[in-house]
Formats: structure tokens, sequence, C-alpha cells
């Protein structure tokens, strides 16, 4: 009977091993690329800014001057432009101009993780400081979503321009109506464009 006991136990170790591979194999919940559950394109001038706006009501600790508008010449291919001054707010940690979109329909998030997008700028711009973000999913005026990035890390070079592809994590069960999306001066005197592209939530 010891025998037989032994038996099952290595049989279920086995087994056990065996599913561990198996889900490891065909991935599970990866953090890789992620089909998007909803994104923007620029491609279409028609569409100008693809529906993005300022939310100047909601800046925070922002005092200069910014615009959006679409570019499809200085990054060799159309994208959303932030052209953006940081050099009156060069003292605070945190200040933070808002962009915000308002979606045709709710979008579940349910079954999104994360919202992402690529993110540009030029040093040449600036003599110090750095970038942070902040993102806000809107159900009617109640925030329902929300994440924050206290840094924002640029890895490779684009031309003049450093890129980084800002990710935030997401968790929430809600549907949105609208969105605010942060870009944060951290004791920078930034003055000049800033690029967003491949926007999405996936």
């Amino acid at each position: 009977m010891k025998s037989l006991n032994y038996g099952l136990i290595v049989v279920s170790v086995l087994l056990a091993a065996v599913l561990a591979f198996s889900c490891a194999s065909s991935g599970g919940k990866s953090d890789g690329p992620a089909e998007p559950v909803y994104k923007w394109s620029f491609d279409d001038p028609a569409a100008e800014v693809a529906g993005w706006d300022l939310a100047p009501e909601e800046f925070w600790d922002f005092k200069g001057t910014i615009n959006l508008n679409r570019d499809d010449t200085t990054m060799g291919k159309p994208m959303l432009r932030v052209n953006v001054d940081f050099s009156k707010d060069v003292g605070s940690w945190w200040s933070e101009p808002k962009l915000k979109y308002v979606f045709s329909e709710p979008l579940d998030l349910s079954n999104v993780s994360r919202f992402v997008f690529d993110m540009y700028y030029s040093p040449q711009y600036m003599t110090k400081g750095s970038f942070k973000g902040k993102i806000i999913g809107f159900s009617g005026e109640r925030s329902v979503a929300e994440a924050e990035l206290d840094a924002i890390r640029f890895f490779e070079e684009a031309g003049e321009f450093y890129k980084a592809t800002v990710s935030f994590r997401v968790r929430s069960s809600r549907s949105i109506d609208s969105m605010r999306l942060g870009i944060v001066g951290a004791v920078t005197d930034y003055n000049g464009p800033i690029f967003l592209d491949n926007i999405r939530w996936e």
C-alpha cells in the first residue's frame, strides 16, 4: 500500500509539472504586446487631432501655454503634436496640463489591462527636469479608473527626439465615457513640441 501511495504522489507531481509547463508555453497572461481594444489613428487629415482636446479647467499647477494639432511632417508620419511650455512652472514637481477625449460609446474596461502610447520629446527644448504621467477614466463625472507614473524613461533615439513607450497598468470592471491624459512636467523648463502616437487601450 505504501508503494501505491508513493506512485500516486509521483504521478500527481508529474501532472502538475506538465500543466505548469503547458500554461507557461501558451503564454497565459503576458506582459507582451496585446491586441488593442480601442486605438487612435492620425492617418486621416480630415480627422485632425482624432477627437482629442484640452481640459484647461482641470489643469494642475500649470501656468504655461499648450495647444494641439496633427503633424505629419516633423516625425515623418502623422502624430498628435502637443506644443507645451513648462517654463513658468519650473519649480513644480507636478505641473499637469491635461488632454481629454470623449467616447462616442462607453468603453468597457473589464477586458483591458493597460493604456499605452509612444511619446517623443527633444532635449534641445529643455535645460532641466523630467516628465511624469497620469490617466483618469470617467463614467459621467465620477472617476472609475486612474493610474500614475512617477517617471517616464526615454531609451530610444529618433533623430533629435527621444522616444518612450509609456504604459499605465489599469484594473477596472467599469465602462468609461471620457478620459483624461496628464502630461506632467517635473521641475522642468521644457518649451517645445511633444509627439504622441500609437495611443491605445489594450
